[in-house]
């Protein structure tokens, strides 16, 4: 059997680690090579029965490889993808790097996977609010969507690591290192910089990556972020005004039976229920007029990043298998 061969990029951070964990299933399918920044270099990860050896990354880190996974900052995928792509590797990037890039598809699995082409080599995983937001979204765009307002409750981990040690460093009452407030005790409404339309990085991503997805300019998207004391698991209240009227009981049976979304009618939506799953939580539910409102949850780092990722990856070898 013909193993595909696998280079993770990031692999010792919560996403790379997450990803991992996921693949393990399947890990007699591939053939992976670990690579992180030098401070990770010569740790071993346990794979099943197997130890995994992280390696430096270097221009060569893709020699002999298939597929590449991205899992790092924005930096260093703007360094190190052009360089696989070189290669004639295929690579899925976590990072925003590459997102906007026209030529780029930025692909949520089971919602737009046919817009991958044969000679896509580079496929962008969106912002892990939109991927559990459009994955509800995207079910209702025949009621011709007109505006989509966001407004995020983001856990500490989509900070990385350096989130949560800011976390369980101020709920022991000592002082922040990474966020500019004690995080323990109050909600933090910037997430990323400021940019000159007063939007943070954070809220111009849920602006623009929505109208790529969708594939509509003209929906006029608004975003509001804040950082919120929990641990995983992020948490976004949707308004979405349509041009037509709409049945909110048909709603929710589209709801009812799509995979991997969990309608909560008697229960209320919370990190507690999706941390460490795939499921993408829905609830609160209601109709004004012909607007639809309603609150969703999805643990941040698998759906929001490593599950996506590797769907896209199962979609692609699937894809160049059948060929």
């Amino acid at each position: 059997m013909k193993k595909n061969k696998i280079a993770v990029v990031g692999a010792s951070g919560l996403v790379g680690q997450t990803f991992l964990h996921i693949i393990q299933d399947d890990i007699d399918f591939f053939d992976l090579k670990l690579y992180a920044s030098s401070n990770s270099a010569g740790k071993r990860i346990k794979i099943k029965n197997k130890y995994y050896v992280i390696h430096p990354l270097s221009q060569e880190s893709f020699d002999d490889v298939d597929y590449a996974c991205f899992f790092t900052s924005p930096s260093i995928s703007k360094n190190y993808i052009p360089i696989a792509l070189s290669k004639k590797v295929k690579v899925i990037d976590n990072s925003s790097f590459f997102r906007m890039n026209k030529n780029v598809p930025l692909v949520i699995n089971g919602v737009n996977n046919d817009i991958i082409e044969d000679e896509d080599n580079l496929i962008a995983n969106p912002n892990c609010c939109i991927i559990q937001s459009l994955m509800i979204i995207s079910l209702l765009k025949k009621h011709n969507i007109k505006r989509v307002i966001y407004n995020t409750y983001q856990s500490v981990s989509g900070s990385g690591k350096q989130g949560i040690d800011d976390l369980l460093r101020c709920r022991k009452g000592l002082m922040p290192l990474f966020y500019e407030t004690d995080i323990s005790f109050t909600c933090i409404p910037k997430i990323g910089e400021y940019n000159e339309n007063g939007f943070t990085d954070e809220e111009d991503k849920l602006i623009q990556e929505t109208k790529k997805i969708l594939n509509n300019d003209r929906v006029d998207v608004i975003a509001s972020c804040v950082r919120v004391p929990v641990m995983f698991s992020h948490g976004v209240a949707v308004q979405i005004d349509f041009e037509n009227d709409f049945d909110l009981e048909e709603i929710k049976h589209i709801l009812k039976e799509k995979e991997n979304i969990v309608l909560c009618e008697k229960i209320v939506p919370s990190s507690v229920l999706s941390c460490k799953n795939d499921k993408v939580y829905v609830g609160r539910l209601r109709k004004h007029n012909n607007s639809l409102l309603f609150y969703c949850v999805a643990d941040n780092i698998r759906v929001g990043a490593a599950t996506n990722a590797y769907g896209i990856l199962k979609y692609i070898v699937s894809k160049g298998e059948n060929q």
